[in-house]
């Protein structure tokens, strides 16, 4: 279920939501309300009906690790990367430097040595995922030069707010980032992304319809409800370490402990608990669960008997721990292969437009 900030941006950016779209494949980011809207929802619905597109992500280089918040996002183009012609990932190196102060040759060694390889062990296909590097690719600056013309100071503001040097360039890049593929590939574009993120997509979407130096097809964006922090806050962050999980956690009894400080939907006393049960939309251990556990007949059960008061708080932390150690060992079981494959070289980096074309 929608929280109200959700419905009120939903609302306030004019988005569509997804009550009568059809997924040509279930997935439990479908059937529990994950994906939550879409901005272009006529090209939306195209790319389901069989139209070819390219689903293009990000990776912000700017610290060694990620955390499970962005499994969210890894998932849902996993998701579309089985309709899409190719899947693109761009490595955030330019807007690390602009907006992070990281150093080209350390966001380099933090997306090699982590986020690709975490990438991939998170399920993401080897063989139809192109990786590029901002600062390696030119095409993007062609685009981002253009949407400098065509864009206002007034504008940005309006859209972002508070405005600095560093944001103006991270705006210009990532619509670069977007569009750049359609220079080899004549086909719509898809961006999974959290609504927080909606403002790049509005500016996108604007440009396109602007521009008369290039002859894009639009593009469309789907919204993710992301994983929250451990203390029931909006999302997972990097800078709040104690509230986030990251990939791997390495020491179990420490993620131990922060699941047990997870904000619960639990009822003050046991009594109050066994007769009105938890509430499950604030519950965090049982969100965490609604976003890794794929046994949907298992996560329904949990939620029924949680919302019943049979299971107690201390009880649904103990089996969220248990699921996310099994998680987390899977993943780390095949961490290291792929970390082996990026680092020799055997993994598809891109540097052009031009790339794409042997791929496609």
């Amino acid at each position: 279920m929608l929280s109200e900030r959700e419905r009120k941006l939903i609302k306030e950016f004019g988005l569509e939501t997804l009550e009568n779209i059809s997924f040509p494949v279930p997935h439990k980011f479908v059937s529990r309300g994950i994906f939550i809207a879409v901005r272009g929802i006529d090209e939306f619905k195209r790319m389901l009906r069989g139209e070819p597109f390219y689903i293009l992500t990000g990776i912000m280089p700017s610290y060694k690790l990620i955390h499970l918040g962005t499994y969210a996002i890894v998932e849902s183009v996993k998701y579309f990367q089985r309709f899409s012609r190719i899947t693109i990932i761009a490595i955030a190196d330019i807007e690390s430097l602009s907006t992070r102060n990281i150093p080209l040759d350390k966001a380099r060694e933090y997306a090699l040595n982590y986020h690709i390889p975490t990438y991939l062990a998170l399920g993401m296909d080897p063989e139809k995922t192109l990786f590029y590097f901002q600062s390696e690719n030119p095409d993007i600056l062609k685009i981002a030069g253009d949407v400098s013309r065509k864009t206002t100071f007034s504008e940005l503001k309006a859209i972002y707010g508070d405005i600095t040097p560093g944001r103006v360039v991270s705006s210009l890049i990532q619509i670069g980032d977007i569009l750049f593929p359609q220079f080899s590939l004549d086909m719509m574009g898809l961006v999974p992304i959290g609504l927080d993120q909606d403002p790049h997509m509005r500016l996108c979407r604007d440009y396109i319809r602007r521009t008369d130096f290039y002859n894009f097809k639009q593009v469309a964006s789907i919204y993710v409800r992301l994983i929250p922090g451990l203390d029931g806050s909006e999302k997972m962050s990097k800078s709040d370490p104690q509230n986030s999980i990251f990939l791997p956690e390495d020491d179990y009894k420490a993620l131990r402990r922060k699941i047990w400080r997870a904000f619960s939907g639990g009822r003050p006393t046991i009594e109050e608990h066994r007769k009105y049960g938890a509430d499950v939309e604030i519950d965090v251990p049982y969100r965490l669960l609604t976003y890794i556990l794929d046994d949907e007949d298992k996560w329904l059960e949990l939620g029924e008997k949680y919302k019943k008061g049979e299971i107690l708080s201390g009880e649904m932390k103990n089996i969220t721990y248990q699921i996310l150690t099994e998680f987390m060992n899977k993943f780390k079981s095949h961490l290291d292969y792929y970390r082996d494959l990026v680092l020799n070289g055997k993994i598809n980096l891109i540097k052009s437009a031009e790339d794409l074309k042997s791929f496609v």
